[in-house]
């Protein structure tokens, strides 16, 4: 949309140092839609977009050009608050994310209000997570498994989510690297579960390694928790 376009390009950096930092970081994006704007930036862009007569047009103009506009798009669904039309824009959005950082970046209000949600988050996000974590679609999948992440590790957890989220693992990295993500978070919390999961022989290898790093790596485990895991990572 080239209301959105001259916006962009209006906070885009005029040497190409961040667009082409950004290039390297998110590598399966291709470099010649990116016009080198900064996240704050583009945030307050798609402040500018959330106020404008033309959101919706906006929103149902997809594909898009710019990666840019794929982020700011992601920015205005997280402000979404009704649960419906949130399911509605991921679904329309979803399939042309070709990237981790627009994937990661949805996570609507929605998906945290109790008013949409009531009194069992579970019952309405583990149905919409099992139906993304089913798609073909390597970031329709990844961000499946990130509702269990960001969703269901506190009121709704059950430990037989985390055997959802490695069944989702269907061996692309961007999938599996979410898998390892979501289990080492939920070690903050739920250890003995993960720890169950991680000392399973029939689990991948490559994840159980990919989810060990992720913990010893993680800030909020403790040292004790990440000895152990040093040790099952010797004796896999």
């Amino acid at each position: 949309m080239q209301q959105v376009e001259r916006l962009l390009r209006g906070q885009a950096d005029q040497d190409d140092r961040y667009r082409t930092f950004n290039a390297r970081i998110v590598a399966t994006a291709d470099p010649g839609t990116m016009l080198g704007v900064r996240v704050p930036r583009l945030r307050q862009v798609a402040r500018q977009v959330e106020r404008a007569q033309w959101r919706d047009a906006f929103l149902a103009e997809l594909p898009h050009r710019w990666y840019e506009e794929y982020l700011v798009h992601a920015f205005v669904l997280d402000g979404e608050r009704d649960l419906g039309e949130a399911v509605r824009g991921l679904d329309a959005l979803l399939p042309h994310v070709d990237n981790w950082c627009v994937c990661d970046a949805l996570n609507p209000k929605a998906f945290h209000d109790p008013r949409a949600l009531g009194d069992d988050p579970a019952a309405t996000l583990l149905p919409l997570a099992r139906r993304w974590m089913a798609s073909g679609h390597t970031y329709t999948r990844r961000f499946g498994v990130s509702v269990l992440m960001r969703d269901l590790l506190g009121p709704g957890y059950d430990p037989s989510l985390l055997r959802v989220a490695v069944e989702a693992d269907n061996g692309e990295y961007y999938v599996r690297m979410m898998v390892a993500w979501y289990l080492a978070e939920a070690m903050v919390t739920h250890e003995r579960d993960v720890m169950e999961v991680l000392a399973d022989p029939a689990l991948d290898p490559q994840l159980r390694r990919m989810a060990i790093r992720k913990g010893i790596e993680s800030l909020r485990i403790p040292d004790q928790t990440k000895q152990a895991l040093r040790l099952l990572r010797q004796g896999t």
